[in-house]
Formats: structure tokens, sequence, C-alpha cells
């Protein structure tokens, strides 16, 4: 089953069982408010949002990378080659599955700065500048 049918699947079961919850009984207990108020950190950079992206690396070369609703991208590296594949988010880091490539490779996304981008490094260590591309960039993997 593809990604877009799973999640099709879960949501239907999810807003199904939405529907089918009964009322509250009346002699339920209240909940009392408790005051508390769970905090974390902020999110980093929410590089698997829906968006196209440029990607500066360390040696000045820049891929440009769609990502789509799906958690799916396509990519365009600086010398042209298309790729695409899907992304998951393993142990707080992003991860890329890049179509016909075995394995996978991981970022630690670092906070987001003033201008909209932010730093990622990969888990060879190398680290690279991410920030948000014009609408007109966008790609998928096959264009020319």
């Amino acid at each position: 089953m593809d990604m877009k049918k799973s999640l099709f699947a879960a949501v239907a079961v999810l807003a199904l069982a939405a529907c089918s919850q009964s009322e509250t009984p009346a002699d339920a207990p209240e909940a009392a408010p408790s005051g508390n108020v769970l905090t974390g950190a902020e999110p980093g950079f929410e590089a698997v949002a829906p968006g196209t992206y440029s990607v500066e690396h360390a040696n000045g070369d820049v891929d440009t990378i769609t990502i789509h609703p799906g958690m799916t991208f396509s990519r365009i590296s600086a010398d042209g080659t298309p790729s695409g594949g899907t992304i998951f988010m393993q142990d707080g880091k992003t991860c890329f599955v890049v179509e016909g490539v075995e394995g996978h490779s991981c970022f630690t996304d670092g906070p987001v700065q003033a201008d909209g981008s932010m730093q990622t490094t990969s888990d060879a260590g190398n680290v690279s500048t991410v920030r948000p591309a014009p609408a007109d960039e966008a790609v998928t993997a096959g264009d020319d």
C-alpha cells in the first residue's frame, strides 16, 4: 500500500473512531484542571513542512529540495541530478530515504535563525545551511 493510501486509511479509522464515541456518562467524575502545562524545547526548523528549500553545502554547492505532503521529497542536486524519496523522523533527527539507494541519511537540525535559515548537520558531520526558497523553484524528480 502506498503512503497516500496508508495515510487515508489511518485518517478514515480515526474519523470513524471519533464519530462512534458515546457521550460521557452522567455519573462520570469531572476532570479537575491541574494547571500543569507541558513545556519543552521549541521545535526546530520544519524542513519536513511542505515547501521548497535551498540547501547550501560547505563546499558552496546548492541543491533545491521540495517537500511534498505525505513526507515525500524531490531534489535537484547542484549538478542537475534529480532524486526523490521519503522522509521520517528518528531520535529527534530528520531522515531521508532516497529512492533506489540503500539505507538512509539523518540530520540534526539547528535552531531557526532570524532570516528563516538553519544549519543542519549530517550523521557524518557535514554541515549545510537550509533556507526557504521561492515557490518558482519547486522541483519534481525528473524535471528538466
